[in-house]
C-alpha cells in the first residue's frame, strides 16, 4: 500500500513549473472542511483524512484547502477559486474523482446559532420552554423545523456541487464524501485561548450536561443519514458516494477532558490515529468504486 501524495494547488497552477502527473495512476481533486486541514496546535500529533489515506498504488490529490481550525461551510469550500479553476477552468484536467469533506462544520456552525432573538425554525436546538415531552428522548431538544431547513441547505449545496462538476470536462466523475465520527461535547477548544464550539452551544440552550453527548450524536446521526440518503438518490446526485465513518469504532474522548483524549485531539478534530482508522477503509471504498467503473 502507498500513502496518498498531497499536492497544493500552487504546484499545479504555476505554469512556469507545471506538475507532472504521469507517475500517478489516479489523480484526485479535494476540497473540504477542517477534517482535510492541519490544525495549529500539536502539529506532531495532528493529521487529517487525506494524510492517512493509502491506496494499492501511488495516487495523488490536489488539496484546495488551507491549514486551520476554523469551521468552514460546505458552500465556501466548493466555491474556492483554486478548486473551481482546477475543476472547470482553463487549467482544469480530467480527475479520477473529487474528494469532498463537508457538512460537519456546517452542523457545528448551525449549532452555534444564538437562541436570543432567533426563532426555532432558524436554529437546530430548542431552549427549555420549547422542549418537547421527555418521552421523545433527545429529540425533545431539537427543532424539527430548524433541522428541515438545515437538510434543505445541505441538499441545495450538493445540487450546486453536482452542477459545477457537470459544467466542464469533469462531467460525471465520481464524488466521494464521508460522514463524521461521533464526538463528545467538551471544553476542549481547537485553538488555545478560545472556546470550544459544541459544548457552549448546548450550554447556551440549557440542555442538561448529562444529555450533551446523546444530543450531539442524535444530530450527527441525522447528518449521516442525510448524506447517505443523498448518495442513494442517484437520479438527483449521480455518481455521489458517501462512506459512513460512524460505523468505524473509535476511542471516545472523556467528557471531562480539556485536551487530547481517546482518538481525539480536541472537541471536534481527531488525532492522527483516529483519522487513520477512518481514512484506510474510506480509501478502500474509493478504490472499489473506481475498479467497478473501470472499462473491461
Amino acid at each position: 500500500m502507498a500513502p496518498l501524495v498531497v499536492i497544493t494547488p500552487a504546484q499545479v497552477l504555476d505554469t512556469r513549473a507545471p506538475r507532472d502527473f504521469s507517475l500517478y495512476p489516479r489523480k484526485f481533486l479535494a476540497a473540504g472542511d477542517s477534517w482535510f486541514s492541519i490544525g495549529a496546535l500539536n502539529l506532531a500529533k495532528q493529521s487529517n483524512l487525506l494524510y492517512e489515506m493509502e491506496f494499492s498504488s501511488t495516487c495523488a490529490v490536489v488539496h484546495c484547502g488551507s491549514p486551520g481550525d476554523s469551521p468552514s461551510r460546505l458552500d465556501d469550500r466548493a466555491r474556492d477559486p483554486c478548486f473551481m479553476a482546477l475543476l472547470t477552468g482553463r487549467q482544469a484536467r480530467r480527475w479520477d474523482g473529487l474528494l469532498i469533506s463537508g457538512g460537519g462544520n456546517d452542523l457545528i456552525l448551525a449549532l452555534g446559532t444564538t437562541p436570543i432573538g432567533t426563532p426555532p425554525r432558524q436554529r437546530l436546538l430548542l431552549t427549555q420552554p420549547e422542549w418537547g415531552d421527555a418521552g421523545l428522548g433527545t429529540d425533545r431538544y431539537i427543532s424539527e423545523d430548524g433541522w428541515a431547513a438545515f437538510a434543505t441547505y445541505i441538499r441545495a449545496n450538493l445540487d450546486d456541487l453536482i452542477k459545477l462538476r457537470d459544467s466542464g470536462i469533469n462531467h460525471g466523475v465520481p464524488i466521494f464524501m464521508h460522514t463524521y465520527a461521533y464526538l463528545t461535547p467538551r471544553h476542549a477548544p481547537a485553538v488555545r485561548g478560545t472556546k470550544a464550539w459544541v459544548a457552549p452551544a448546548l450550554h447556551d440552550h440549557g440542555i442538561p450536561p448529562a444529555d450533551w453527548t446523546a444530543t450531539c450524536h442524535n444530530l450527527q446521526g441525522r447528518l449521516a443519514d442525510l448524506l447517505l440518503a443523498c448518495a442513494g438518490d442517484q437520479r438527483r446526485y449521480p455518481n455521489l458516494h458517501v462512506f459512513d465513518t460512524t460505523t468505524v469504532p473509535l476511542l471516545p474522548a472523556s467528557p471531562s477532558s480539556t485536551g487530547e483524549s481517546g482518538d481525539w485531539m480536541n472537541e471536534t478534530h481527531l488525532a492522527w490515529r483516529g483519522y487513520e482508522k477512518l481514512a484506510l477503509p474510506w480509501a478502500r471504498g474509493i478504490e472499489a468504486v473506481l475498479q467497478r467503473a473501470a472499462p473491461v
